[in-house]
């Protein structure tokens, strides 16, 4: 699927859900996430990496996370234009 603006990861894999509502967790899965605005400015890439260490501490390098940035707020407005909404 193709997105304007949003780059997915090439060697992530998406996360499915079966008709039982568990889910299928691939080895490296594509984690979307949102910058935001004021504090999320600070604290998105702390949160990033100590995600990183949580998940690099439990599987080694068998696993690890594809993380795609999508946009909200200002920082969306900036990539789409001031009339995206």
């Amino acid at each position: 699927m193709q997105y304007d603006h949003i780059n997915v990861p090439p060697d992530g894999e998406a996360i499915t859900a079966n008709a039982d509502f568990t889910l299928n967790v691939p080895d490296f899965p594509v984690i979307p996430y949102i910058e935001g605005d004021g504090i999320g400015i600070d604290v998105t890439p702390v949160m990033l990496n100590i995600v990183e260490a949580a998940v690099e501490t439990a599987y080694n390098d068998d696993r690890q996370i594809r993380w795609m940035p999508v946009y909200a707020g200002q920082r969306a407005t900036e990539i789409y234009g001031d009339d995206a909404w």
